[in-house]
């Protein structure tokens, strides 16, 4: 019977690399007999990574952060945050064409009807209608303000206009409360209205904080948990989320050009009319300030890319980026392995593979996995290797070195050699004058018969016989050498 195998596409749920903790204390064991030390050896094991027994790689940290770079600059070229602005001014250069054909159509309309008085009329205004709109300013701000206060000819114009506006408005909105909240999708009134009693509730828990009261944590999050999908347990790390928003949302203004900066903070003033709002805004903006000083600094991201990108999509991108610049951080001199166990993996996997996930998972153990086979443990705040780790490591360098040994006379060491010894390697060879006679009977009858038919007698000739190998025993020898030198 015959059994049936079924192979399909990796899907990231079969079972990976799986190297044990003896395997990589042998990785380090070279390093530990020349340098003595075992934090440095385990630094030196995290850079360079290890392979498991079948072949698979467990990266270290210098492939990750190849892949690190290689993740970066694949958002870098991902789009263009200065392009956020795009659809909007392309839309409203489509509405003022439609308005300028409204303006045209109506002249041509009244010197149509022989009522010179109206024709003239029509002519007068267009050309106030047409000054005003060739006297628009350039930048997407000027043209909202000045479209905000024009009398349009077109009611289809107008009605775009209008639309356009609200939104704007709404972008606009969900760009400073992703400041705060990454859950916050629609801004209708009502929406509106239960961010600001979040935002209000949220600068009151802030003030108990800096008096020294109880902040009322968990009352707050039964009221407003919503708002925060990432579900903190406690009010620092609710603080350090919304830091992390602040900081994206800040990041991508400092990903523009001066000029976008303030068109957004122009529109912004324009279009935001909830003075409640602004100032709950405002004043957590001066809680996180105070509580992070460092918080809105840095140089925005060189974003390189042709697409023009929209506000949730340059958020996205800059909490990305973010997140890979934490990494990099985490991963360019981790005290010890133990330290990698503060990344977000589930981050980790989304960003940059779970190829590179599962290395970070293992190296991250690879202290507590020595330390659980016995091969290391702590003393006195140090790590230090065990007897049972000494005892591996000379077995280790004795398994090296009667891997290598040289053919000479008989001994007691195998080596992966054909010659003279006791086990078989189930390899046969033609006889030849001086070698040990340990004839194989099946193979020489079967070249006698191939060689002279069938039949009984079978007669043998020395071309016939056949003989196993087996594996050279060869001799060594164990010198003790004592350095007398002094020096």
């Amino acid at each position: 019977m015959t059994g049936r195998y079924t192979y399909s596409r990796w899907d990231g749920t079969q079972t990976g690399f799986d190297i044990e903790a003896s395997d990589l204390f042998d990785e380090m064991s070279d390093d530990l007999l020349q340098n003595g030390d075992l934090r440095g050896a385990l630094r030196r094991l995290m850079e360079r990574g290890a392979t498991d027994p079948n072949g698979e790689r467990m990266q270290g940290l210098r492939e990750m952060r190849q892949k690190l770079r290689e993740a970066r600059q694949e958002l870098l070229e991902k789009g263009d945050p200065n392009g956020v602005f795009q659809e909007i001014a392309d839309a409203l250069n489509d509405i003022i064409d439609e308005e300028r054909h409204a303006v045209e159509q109506s002249v041509m309309d009244a010197e149509k009807s022989g009522d010179e008085r109206r024709a003239e009329n029509a002519r007068n205004a267009a050309m106030d209608r047409n000054f005003r709109m060739d006297m628009l300013p350039d930048d997407l701000a000027g043209k909202v303000r000045e479209l905000q206060s024009y009398d349009f000819e077109s009611a289809e114009a107008q009605q775009r206009f209008e639309e356009l506006m609200d939104k704007l408005r709404d972008q606009l909105m969900q760009q400073n409360f992703e400041k705060v909240s990454s859950a916050m999708k629609n801004t209708s009134p009502e929406d509106m209205q239960r961010m600001k009693e979040m935002m209000k509730a949220l600068n009151e828990m802030i003030e108990r904080h800096n008096n020294g009261e109880d902040e009322k944590f968990d009352e707050f999050m039964q009221q407003h948990g919503e708002f925060f999908p990432e579900n903190p347990q406690t009010f620092d790390e609710l603080m350090e989320q919304i830091a992390k928003q602040m900081q994206a949302a800040q990041d991508m203004l400092n990903s523009m050009s001066p000029e976008q900066r303030a068109q957004l903070q122009e529109l912004s003033q324009m279009l935001m009319q909830d003075s409640d709002m602004q100032d709950e805004m405002n004043q957590l903006s001066q809680n996180m300030m105070q509580m992070f000083p460092g918080l809105g600094q840095g140089e925005g991201y060189d974003m390189q890319g042709q697409d023009p990108m929209g506000f949730d999509q340059a958020m996205q991108a800059m909490k990305d980026l973010a997140e890979l610049d934490r990494l990099e951080q985490l991963m360019n001199n981790p005290a010890s392995p133990q330290q990698l166990a503060e990344a977000d993996m589930d981050r980790v996997r989304e960003l940059m593979g779970d190829d590179v996930a599962r290395s970070m998972e293992k190296l991250a153990k690879l202290v507590k996995e020595l330390e659980r086979e016995g091969l290391i443990h702590q003393k006195e705040g140090r790590l230090e290797v065990t007897p049972k780790g000494m005892r591996k490591i000379g077995s280790k360098s004795l398994r090296d070195l009667f891997s290598n040994l040289s053919k000479d006379k008989q001994g007691q060491h195998q080596q992966n050699r054909f010659g003279q010894g006791h086990e078989r390697t189930y390899e046969t060879k033609q006889y030849e004058y001086g070698d040990p006679f340990n004839l194989d009977l099946q193979r020489t009858i079967r070249n006698a018969l191939r060689r002279g038919g069938q039949g009984t007698p079978v007669k043998l000739s020395p071309e016939d016989f056949e003989i196993e190998q087996t594996e050279h025993l060869t001799r060594s020898s164990t010198v003790l050498m004592l350095d007398a030198s002094y020096s």
